[in-house]
């Protein structure tokens, strides 16, 4: 079962669905017109596991089978406001929990964007919009508690120290009414990305037995006791080389998006379908896990689905579920890297179950 969080821990056993665009881009419109002074929020409950699995989404390995590897859960909130007619602004915050063996790993996601309406009203047919956006994840320390290899060594525990992305982002959307219920959006996206970390930590026992904290940074490999060791011969209270292994856990991309969405909608209940594809241009990593005959994930594609009905005069309730070829390589930029590229070829998805109100 190849997942997320096993993505992240892979191979440093930093292993772990959506750098290259913000959450459901793939539902982007132009058509959503509010009247100023107008506020919307939406609170949502995110999952997957084995029995919501239905369509099998997470790679299925004996490995696995039967455990929580993979497991996602968490909420997110969303809020708009409406300035004026044409121009509104919205943000949102995600909070995700990934299960890997005896590890919960919390990653935070946020956004700000603001949309302005350049043609069209509630009686056109055709609507074209403008809309910029800034968004990005983090979290504390990504820590595998399972022996694992690493710069060389075979490390007892492994932690990756506050990861962090933040990227900006341009949209150009066109939606078009093609009858009273139908209507069908287009979008083209370009953005910029950059993925940071503090550097990498782990336990190491020597092979005399004794126990180092070792810390990894952009320009050096330190180690000193954990605790003191009486092995025989020499033993070595602190340590540091020149020696690097972080390229390629920080760089900046490009990037660009195309995609579409289709929309049926009556006086109670509303059907949404988007696809969303993503190609990426990374500085420096790429080029890295290519000189070494490892594989390269450039692209993604999205798709996500909601079906909405309305339960009273401001509130809707909803059902959503997101889709990715290549699991959370386009949602959360910072878990792709030299070291967990390789695993990106696998697919991800999990399910929304939330309220919608507006005011």
């Amino acid at each position: 079962m190849k997942i997320s969080l096993r993505i992240l821990f892979c191979s440093i056993a930093i292993s772990s669905s959506l750098a290259s665009a913000a959450p459901l881009d793939a539902l982007l419109s132009a058509d959503e017109y509010h009247i100023a002074n107008e506020f919307h929020a939406e609170v949502g409950l995110d999952a997957m596991n084995d029995m919501l699995d239905v369509f099998k989404m997470r790679d299925s390995s004996p490995l696995y089978t039967g455990s929580k590897v993979g497991d996602y859960s968490g909420l997110h909130l969303r809020l708009g406001y409406a300035l004026t007619n044409r121009l509104s602004l919205d943000s949102s915050l995600w909070q995700r929990n990934i299960t890997y063996r005896n590890d919960i790993e919390k990653l935070y996601s946020w956004q700000f964007a603001g949309q302005y309406s350049l043609y069209g009203d509630e009686n056109s047919t055709s609507h074209f919009a403008l809309r910029l956006s800034a968004w990005g994840d983090q979290s504390g320390p990504l820590t595998k508690s399972t022996p694992t290899t690493f710069g060389g060594r075979t490390v007892s525990s492994l932690s990756i120290n506050s990861p962090v992305d933040s990227q900006r982002q341009i949209d150009a959307i066109g939606t078009w009414r093609l009858s009273e219920t139908t209507s069908l959006s287009a979008f083209a996206s370009s953005g910029s990305s950059e993925v940071s970390i503090d550097g990498v930590s782990a336990k190491y026992t020597s092979s005399n037995g004794c126990n180092y904290i070792l810390a990894f940074t952009s320009r050096e490999t330190s180690g000193h006791l954990a605790t003191p060791c009486n092995a025989s011969g020499a033993v070595l209270t602190a340590f540091s080389t020149s020696e690097s292994v972080l390229n390629g856990f920080s760089y900046k991309a490009h990037y660009y998006q195309l995609g579409g969405m289709l929309k049926w909608q009556t006086q109670n209940w509303t059907l949404k379908g988007g696809y969303q594809y993503q190609r990426l241009q990374r500085a420096n990593v790429d080029e890295l896990i290519a000189s070494v005959g490892g594989g390269v994930y450039q692209l993604n594609h999205i798709v996500v689905a909601e079906v909405k009905r309305k339960v009273s005069k401001h509130a809707d309730v909803f059902v959503r579920g997101q889709a990715m070829s290549n699991q959370f390589v386009g949602e959360i930029p910072f878990v792709y890297n030299r070291v967990t590229a390789s695993k990106f070829s696998s697919r991800y998805g999990f399910a929304t179950l939330g309220v919608m109100v507006k005011f």
